[in-house]
């Protein structure tokens, strides 16, 4: 495991982890049963314990951090080191992080806090910047193809990718509806990108 950047796997689950010092701060004025989940009309749907939303939610994402933390060193030892593109997507769950528990407080101590936009900005956010960054990559993970056809690939999706954050970006000025045709859309986003890479990967020059 020498190939492992632990230095940047253990401040960025120290990130995540330090939103539990937000909870402590606030554990008086949380009520016991704090929403966790909501739907696209702002409505709570889901409830967990104070307990769980403070250290649990935390802790959960440090697992998913260091997965993640894991996966990129994975890609970076076997096809090269893309330093801008690992530390995009190794920062994305802890900010992430602290910015859904500052919400899930927020809104549990009756700030006036429209959910579903906060969760599409952030989702828009983080398509974007996928977007941005794909057409960088001259590989498709565990696929043996050459660096131009992994290229056009990537280029491709990483279009695709822009325009789905964009459109994100966009249902936040619109009714909540919006919202679920964009979740619908990730259907056909995901069925033609794994039809172009078939066709550009089997395509012989």
């Amino acid at each position: 495991m020498k190939f492992i950047k632990w230095k940047i796997l253990i401040i960025t689950c120290l990130v995540c982890l330090s939103s539990i010092l937000l909870g402590l701060y606030l554990w008086d004025d949380l009520p016991d049963k704090v929403a966790i989940h909501f739907n696209i009309y702002n409505e709570a749907d889901n409830f967990a314990s104070k307990g769980f939303a403070v250290f649990g939610l935390p802790i959960m994402m440090v697992f998913l951090q260091m997965f993640c933390c894991i996966i990129n060193d994975l890609n970076s030892h076997k096809h090269g080191k893309r330093i801008k593109l690992e530390t995009a997507t190794k920062w994305i769950i802890p900010i992430m992080t602290i910015i859904l528990q500052i919400i899930t407080f927020g809104y549990s101590l009756g700030w006036n806090i429209d959910i579903r936009k906060a969760v599409a900005i952030i989702i828009g956010v983080m398509f974007l910047v996928i977007g941005n960054y794909l057409p960088k990559l001259d590989y498709v993970k565990n696929y043996n193809l050459d660096t131009e056809k992994a290229r056009k690939i990537n280029r491709f999706i990483g279009y695709e990718t822009v325009i789905m954050g964009v459109l994100m970006l966009i249902t936040i000025f619109l009714p909540p509806i919006a919202t679920a045709i964009w979740l619908v859309l990730l259907i056909p986003y995901t069925i033609i990108s794994v039809i172009y890479g078939i066709k550009v990967g089997r395509k012989t020059d």
